[in-house]
């Protein structure tokens, strides 16, 4: 999810998935240009310990040929490998898109069937299985946000959580969201008869030789504690698994499964032939020289990427394939954070370009999202001082309470900046939890320090009391 996009736009989109990526920034020792194997090595450990990432797994695929790079240590303490799980996040929708395209192989569903056709529970009289399948359906980011991270793992989860989206966009235009896939599971469920995650299992899966992909909880089983960033720290987020959420983001995977995914689909064995060319092509515009097509986006025209990112709180992952040049980059990460998103995707892109022979150099972070919680973190101090000085300098009553109102004030705007911003506080719970953390502690210091100037401190008789002031003597007349 690219939520620092959204943040800085007002609207509400982690997470929920990244789906475009910058070109890579150049630079490289001349050595390491010589050596492609040394300078992706490189650019792993950097890119690494500049985003807070405890481990990360990359593989690069060129034709017969595989290179990996493996780094650092999974949640439990023991060294990444190809065989470790990892969240894939929203690379979880080319997974789902496959699934629905080969319903329509079959000619169980149509593309441009209505969707209630099937789901008779749902709200959506005009909604098409292509429009979801391309963000062009009327959800927001934030209505796919508002039912995620649910942690349902009972079956019919998919159902419930799909019956609980409201539609707050328009029916035509272009959103990214979770919510589009959420709906495309609960079709599957529909019309196969099975779970979504055995069908992913028996039909996809499976089939591959994907033996350590699943999209359960028992799946997941060993699945490591993903990470988080506080401040400047990296620390361990282990919330469980959400089968709500498998067909846009809660699917587990290996390097090695991975490396054979993305094989099998420059091989052609993946997706149906006869739509596999317009699951590959830009359906919508979202940009100058990219878009989306069903489940993948896709840059450029004379070297075409087509490619999918994918974040959950913990996690990180990008599957990028160049199919011109029967090349693949598979990049995984058991951190994430937003304001490392900037940086976190444009990982692909650059180790394919030092592939290439070419250089590139690691990509800092968000600045906004990375200094907003120091920032807000700043304000903390102001607050306690407030509060000492209204206990300590009873000053007129009009000056107590214009300090009061403008603590208040800073208070209330505090509490309100998440959905300034345009996401729920408990979204920045889960996705920015030190910017979360900072907004409430910022909020309740104010609100004490509002409180404190309104209380005025009195002496006897319920008036300040002037240094060296004494109360009257009172004489017994003779």
């Amino acid at each position: 999810m690219d939520i620092s996009r959204l943040l800085t736009s007002a609207v509400a989109a982690s997470v929920v998935a990244i789906v475009v990526t910058a070109p890579p920034s150049s630079a490289a020792d001349p050595a390491e240009r010589a050596d492609p194997d040394a300078a992706v090595e490189a650019y792993v450990e950097e890119w690494r310990e500049a985003n807070g990432v405890p481990g990360a797994a990359v593989a690069v695929v060129d034709g017969d040929k595989v290179r990996t790079y493996l780094s650092g240590e999974d949640g439990d303490g023991d060294p990444v490998s190809p065989e470790t799980p990892f969240l894939v996040g929203s690379v979880a929708k080319t997974f789902t898109s496959a699934l629905v395209l080969g319903l329509v192989e079959d000619g169980r569903i149509r593309l441009d069937d209505p969707v209630n056709r099937y789901l008779t529970w749902l709200d959506a009289p005009t909604m098409t299985v292509r429009q979801l399948l391309t963000h062009t359906a009327g959800y927001t980011a934030g209505d796919g946000l508002a039912v995620s991270e649910r942690f349902d793992n009972e079956p019919g989860a998919l159902r419930r959580a799909a019956g609980d989206l409201e539609h707050h966009g328009t029916p035509g235009e272009y959103a990214y969201n979770s919510a589009d896939y959420l709906v495309l599971g609960a079709l599957v469920e529909e019309v196969t008869g099975s779970s979504f995650a055995a069908l992913a299992r028996e039909d996809l899966f499976e089939p591959l030789g994907m033996t350590r992909t699943a999209a359960d909880a028992d799946g997941a089983s060993t699945l490591a504690a993903g990470h988080r960033h506080w401040w400047a720290w990296t620390r361990a987020y282990d919330p469980g698994f959400d089968e709500s959420g498998a067909p846009y983001g809660y699917v587990v995977s290996t390097l090695d499964d991975l490396v054979t995914y993305v094989r099998a689909q420059l091989a052609g064995q993946v997706l149906p032939r006869d739509l596999a060319g317009e699951a590959w092509s830009i359906q919508e515009v979202t940009g100058p020289g990219r878009g989306y097509g069903y489940g993948w986006s896709i840059d450029g025209d004379d070297r075409r990427r087509v490619h999918h990112t994918g974040a959950t709180p913990g996690y990180f992952a990008h599957v990028s394939l160049i199919p011109g040049e029967d090349r693949a980059v598979v990049v995984l990460a058991n951190s994430y954070a937003e304001k490392r998103a900037p940086s976190l995707s444009a990982a692909a892109a650059d180790i394919d370009e030092i592939m290439g022979g070419r250089s590139a150099t690691v990509r800092a972070g968000d600045p906004l999202l990375s200094a907003a919680p120091w920032l807000l973190s700043g304000l903390l101090p102001v607050g306690l001082v407030l509060m000492l000085v209204a206990r300590r300098h009873p000053i007129s009553s009009r000056l107590r309470w214009a300090f009061a109102a403008a603590a208040g004030s800073a208070a209330v705007g505090l509490a309100l900046l998440p959905r300034l911003l345009g996401v729920t506080l408990g979204f920045a719970i889960t996705w920015l939890p030190d910017l979360a953390i900072a907004v409430v502690a910022g909020s309740v210091t104010f609100l004490l320090a509002a409180a404190s100037w309104a209380i005025r401190p009195t002496g006897a008789a319920g008036t300040p009391r002037r240094s060296g002031q004494h109360p009257p003597r009172t004489y017994a007349s003779c």
